[in-house]
């Protein structure tokens, strides 16, 4: 399995709500965010924030604010549209 490891700032922390899985009774999910540059062919640099599911946010709350790198995994549930998801190897 490829990994891709995204850098830059974490700028937030937090519990997301999401529907009841009934087999699994699952109702929070755990999320950060990064906000990080991405190179534009032209040579120009946008900044995009991007949301990741973690297994546990605690164990971020102590970098709020400072650069950080995760490995992540990814997925394209529809068109248009990435989620990213902690890859812990």
């Amino acid at each position: 399995m490829s990994m891709i490891t995204l850098n830059g700032t974490l700028l937030n922390v937090y519990r997301a709500p999401v529907r009841k899985n009934a087999e699994e009774g699952e109702k929070e999910r755990d999320k950060i965010q990064i906000l990080g540059d991405i190179a534009l062919p032209n040579g120009e640099v946008r900044k995009d924030l991007m949301t990741i599911t973690v297994s546990d946010y605690r164990d971020y709350q102590d970098l709020v604010g400072g650069e950080v790198s995760v490995s992540v995994g990814a997925f394209a549930p529809q068109k248009g549209s990435v989620i990213f998801f902690e890859s812990k190897a």
